[in-house]
């Protein structure tokens, strides 16, 4: 007796862990996936940057440098950056002047804003890149007006690495000259050489860069904030320059729980690369998460105080037994055949349990899918059970096994009229492949509403979409085949390029048909909506 109760306490032990190991499983899933959203919204607002600063060159250089300091700052204010492409501190265009020429680029600058400017920081650096527009000119940008960019050598090696590749290039982080608040942020830049600079500017007229200033946390947070509130944080690094991170909103120190299950992403950033460490807050799992497990546990102790009561019968029996022996003999067998019997159904109905949570997992997109999907299939199964235990245990009859999964959706007359076939017994496997099977076409029909949801004005489905349900007997090779036809006429062949209509639950009627049945299961969608035939031997029957 201790022994069965210890097997099954290990069973149920067993079915809880390898429930909460696909919870843990289809959590780290989803967390994967969020992980790819933040880092797929943040590589396509770059993009959306990189194509902006190629049309501001596009647009100075079509004009071959008859572009004016005025006609570009309304340029960028017909662009509206804040409202548009979040994240950008603007547009400013820096010419590549000689040294020499220090004095006539101020003037110039000067003459642009309508103010005296000096080129600055003062360097030993044969070339300059100062700052001569920068818009929307307000405090912050109009503070780095005439800030030398070449003199500093961050900014000088993506300036270097543009003029080479001819290609928009990302400095490294650093910190911007118009961050003059107290709120100050990790900066970076991204450069694009232009051969054609802008008119009323002289000798500054020859080219120079094309170029846009970040604050990192607002480029991050406007990609967050594209998106609904995310269960994470996210720390943002360039490996180049490890030791300036270029964002981190946590909040409070991160649990190691939570830490031991961050992920990393990378993605190119104008010729670098930026390291995302996305890291799950305690949001991202709750009771909710854990219902399988739950649920899993419970019946396990109910199956455990099951057996338990079933061997305190069974002693009690066994002590009544010895008064007479030969009614003990006899009362001995009886129970342990009925004990073998009852181990050996609980064994096939926890595989099938187990299958059935396996392949619910598999097709389902987060925990509530599955908790639907789940319970819907154990339901199919208690009603097979139910048309079992009604007709003996030993088998059941078709017809009724079809009405009682119509009726979640139909009404019993209707339901009697889609039904056409003769009179035929299933065994025990049978029954509980066929209720299964059933279930998941009447889920795919109402999920894809393919012909319960369309009706002829009476609540009563049209008479055109109406769904029909047929079988026959049929002989095949010296043996009698079950042939049922599914015909859904509402339903309708899926788009191209989009998801399998039914998907894991197609997969799953596939498996029980070929797999538990020995037979074949074929789906064809044509004028007459989708037919679905299902062919498998009646012997035992």
């Amino acid at each position: 007796m201790l022994g069965a109760l210890a097997a099954t306490l290990a069973l149920g032990m067993l079915l809880t862990v390898g429930t909460r190991r696909l919870e843990d499983r289809a959590t780290a899933e989803r967390f994967d996936r969020l992980a790819d959203l933040v880092s797929a919204n943040l590589r396509q607002m770059v993009i959306q940057h990189l194509a902006l600063l190629r049309s501001t060159r596009s647009y100075l250089e079509a004009e071959d440098g008859k572009v004016t300091p005025s006609e570009f700052a309304a340029y960028i204010a017909e662009l509206r950056l804040p409202e548009n492409y979040p994240g950008i501190q603007g547009i400013g265009f820096a010419p590549l002047v000689d040294a020499a020429d220090r004095r006539l680029a101020e003037s110039t600058i000067a003459e642009a804003h309508g103010r005296a400017v000096a080129i600055r920081p003062e360097n030993g650096e044969h070339r300059l890149a100062p700052v001569a527009l920068l818009h929307p000119l307000d405090a912050r940008n109009g503070a780095a007006i005439g800030y030398d960019m070449y003199s500093e050598p961050v900014r000088r090696d993506a300036m270097i690495r543009a003029l080479r590749d001819g290609t928009p290039q990302a400095s490294g982080p650093v910190t911007l000259v118009q961050e003059i608040t107290v709120d100050r942020q990790t900066g970076f830049l991204i450069y694009l050489p232009s051969r054609t600079g802008l008119a009323e500017m002289g000798a500054l007229r020859d080219g120079g860069f094309v170029y846009a200033p970040f604050r990192a946390g607002d480029l991050f947070r406007a990609v967050l904030g594209a998106l609904p509130p995310l269960p994470l944080t996210v720390t943002a690094r360039d490996p180049g320059s490890p030791a300036q991170l270029l964002f981190d909103n946590a909040t409070a120190p991160v649990s190691p729980r939570l830490a031991a299950r961050a992920v990393t992403r990378e993605v190119e950033v104008a010729g670098r690369r930026w390291q995302l460490t996305l890291t799950p807050t305690a949001a991202l799992t709750g009771l909710r998460d854990r219902t399988a497990t739950i649920t899993v546990g419970a019946l396990s102790l109910l199956l455990l105080l099951a057996v338990a009561l079933a061997m305190r019968s069974l002693s009690a029996s066994l002590e009544s037994a010895r008064k007479t022996a030969a009614i003990a003999e006899r009362q001995a067998a009886d129970r342990a055949l009925l004990l073998r019997e009852m181990q050996h159904r609980i064994k096939n109905h926890l595989a099938r349990i187990q299958a059935i949570a396996r392949q619910s997992a598999r097709g389902a997109r987060d925990l509530a899918e599955f908790e639907t999907i789940f319970g819907g299939r154990l339901s199919a199964m208690a009603k097979a059970q139910d048309a079992l235990t009604r007709e003996g245990g030993d088998g059941s009859d078709l017809r009724g096994l079809l009405q009682s999964e119509l009726a979640q959706v139909l009404d019993a007359g209707t339901a009697d009229e889609v039904l056409a076939g003769p009179d035929v017994r299933l065994d025990v496997r049978q029954t509980q492949a066929v209720g299964l099977v059933i279930h998941e076409l009447v889920t795919n029909a109402m999920k894809y509403g393919g012909g319960f949801d369309r009706t002829d004005g009476s609540g009563a489905p049209a008479e055109g979409d109406r769904l029909r349900l047929s079988w026959r007997v049929a002989e095949v090779a010296r043996e009698r085949w079950l042939e049922l036809d599914w015909i859904e006429p509402a339903a309708r062949a899926p788009r191209q390029g989009s998801e399998d209509r039914g998907g894991f639950g197609s997969q799953l009627i596939k498996a029980l048909v070929e797999g538990d049945l020995g037979g074949r299961f074929t789906r064809r969608f044509g004028p007459e909506g989708m037919a679905v035939e299902i062919r498998f031997p009646l012997q035992g029957a």
